[in-house]
Order: C-alpha cells, then sequence, then structure tokens
C-alpha cells in the first residue's frame, strides 16, 4: 500500500466507510489489513461508555512517549499508521490490566517499568506484566525473546520465561529466551536462575545458558550487552543461535541447508550493514553464502 499523506486521517475515512472503492481494495491487499479490520470488529462489539477520544487518543500518545522509544528500521509511516489506531485497543488494554510491549524485525524498544526499572528489549521480543500487580509490590513479568534489565532496589523481581525464571533484588542482566536456547548474563550484582529443576546463582561478569537439557557456564569483561550498540557479539555460541538473531535483527531468511548449526561461533555482527554482518559471521567458519532474493540467504559448505 503506498504511504497515506496523513494516516490518521486515511484510518478515519476507512472506519467510518468513507474510503472510495480504489482506496479500499489497495487496502485490503496491504499486510496490515486484516489487523485493523479484527481490532475494529472487536471494538464495534463493545458497549463504550461516552468519553472524549480526541482528548483519550492524545492522552495515549503522550504514554507512548513515556513508556519507550523505538529504534526502528521499518519505515516510520507504518508506525505512524498503527499509532492512529491504537485508541481501538487502547481501552482494551486499559480495562485488562496487561501491559504489553513487543518490537518487531530490526527493532529495539527501551521500556520504563512502574517501579522505575528499565528495559531494552532487542528485536522480536515481548514483555508483558500486570500493572496492579506492579502498584502492590509484586515486580513480575514474563519474557519471551531477549531484553536487557536495570532493576531498581527493591522486593524481588522476577523474569518468568518459557525455559526458567530469573529472579533478582538489584542489579543489570540480559534474558534470552527462545525455544531451543535460554541464556543470563549478569553485568551487576547477581541473579538467580531457576530452569531445569535446579537453582544457578550468577554474579558479575558471569553467564550460564541451557542448550540440548545441559547448562552451560562462561565468563565475560563486558559490562552491558553489545546490542544496545548496534552490535550482537557471542563467545562459543550455537551456530543457529547467531543465524536467529542475524534473522531478527535484519527481516531476512537463512536457509541453513546442510550446516552443522551446532557448531560454535565467537565474535560479533553489526546492526547497520547486511553485507558486513554475514562476512564478519560466516567466512571465518568457511560457509558459504548466497543470495536466492533480498530477503532470502542459502548457506553452503
Amino acid at each position: 500500500m503506498e504511504k497515506p499523506e496523513n494516516t490518521e486521517d486515511f484510518l478515519a475515512k476507512w472506519a467510518s466507510g468513507a474510503l472510495s472503492e480504489q482506496e479500499m481494495e489497495v487496502f485490503r491487499k496491504s499486510e496490515d489489513y486484516p489487523m485493523y479490520q479484527a481490532i475494529l470488529e472487536g471494538t464495534e462489539a463493545l458497549e463504550v461508555p461516552d468519553f472524549d477520544k480526541k482528548g483519550a487518543f492524545q492522552s495515549l500518545k503522550e504514554r507512548q512517549v513515556e513508556k519507550g522509544k523505538v529504534i526502528s528500521l521499518i519505515p516510520k509511516w507504518a508506525y505512524a499508521v498503527a499509532a492512529s489506531v491504537v485508541l481501538f485497543f487502547g481501552y482494551l488494554w486499559v480495562m485488562d490490566g496487561t501491559v504489553k510491549h513487543s518490537t518487531q524485525f530490526g527493532e529495539q524498544m527501551s521500556v520504563q517499568l512502574p517501579d522505575n526499572s528499565s528495559v531494552i528489549l532487542n528485536s522480536r521480543t515481548q514483555l508483558t506484566y500486570k500493572e496492579k500487580q506492579w502498584k502492590k509490590g509484586l515486580r513480575k513479568l514474563d519474557l519471551n525473546g531477549e531484553a536487557y534489565f536495570k532493576v531498581e532496589k527493591g522486593s524481588d523481581f522476577a523474569v518468568t520465561t518459557a525455559n526458567g525464571i530469573v529472579t533478582v533484588l538489584g542489579t543489570q542482566f540480559t534474558v534470552n529466551s527462545h525455544v531451543d536456547f535460554f541464556e543470563v548474563v549478569c553485568y551487576e550484582g547477581k541473579v538467580r536462575v531457576a530452569t531445569l529443576g535446579m537453582e544457578e546463582v550468577v554474579t558479575q561478569g558471569q553467564a550460564v545458558r541451557v542448550l540440548e537439557g545441559a547448562l552451560e557456564r562462561y565468563s565475560l569483561e563486558d559490562n552491558a550487552p553489545s546490542w544496545v550498540q548496534e552490535e550482537s557479539s557471542f563467545i562459543n555460541a550455537p551456530l543457529h543461535q547467531v543465524v536467529r538473531a542475524l534473522e531478527n535483527q535484519y527481516s531476512i531468511n537463512i536457509q541453513t541447508g546442510k550446516v552443522d548449526l551446532e557448531q560454535r561461533f565467537t565474535g560479533s555482527f553489526t546492526h547497520t550493514d547486511l553485507d558486513v554482518a554475514l562476512r564478519s559471521v560466516f567466512e571465518s567458519m568457511q560457509i558459504k553464502v548466497t543470495f536466492r532474493d533480498k530477503n532470502t540467504i542459502v548457506l553452503g559448505q
């Protein structure tokens, strides 16, 4: 779909049925149309009391600014479209009491939590928590993906993932949780990691990861994750972790074929140049890189 000149007016016209047949035909073919249509249908089923829509929308935009800043490789106009419909699901979010932050390919997002702790989400990551729980001093949240936490001192702070639970009192650390991978790195203080039916205390400069049901430990000298500075670094990491990171940062599909994804990689790649990133990873491993199209890469020996 071509970029609308005024996204708020465009979506307002669509919601009120004022788009022309030609505009509707183009809009229906866009990737975003199913999501917006589902939102609109959901709001039509709600019995919502009268309120100042213009004022509420302005308030939501201001709250978005407070929540954090997104650093994205996706065109800015696409986010303006999404922001202009935030009013539809913003009401549901308030009623449910669940706060959700998520990033897409190539994005990072900075989030300020209710206790003034801060989180930076890496690409393709989702973070959720119950606002009412935090008001009661229960600092709990759920994470799917990778995030860097700077935790204010206070009551226990728990990060729950599908692979384990990380609990701290006040520290700086990262959690990286996916279906086949779990890693916790501590940059300051100490954290307690519960996984595989056991608990592990990780202190500053130490890290643990779970691979194929086994716990690995390693040390590092960094004082913060490199990906907040547009570079992803790895220490003896399995290749499948590196491939996933490349796909998430550059919105590409990497077909690995017969390449051994369990072989280990130590090094880094930039977030600002795909060609340089691919060379940094695969040349040293003597893996051939072929572009099938601009978004599909095939690896081979």
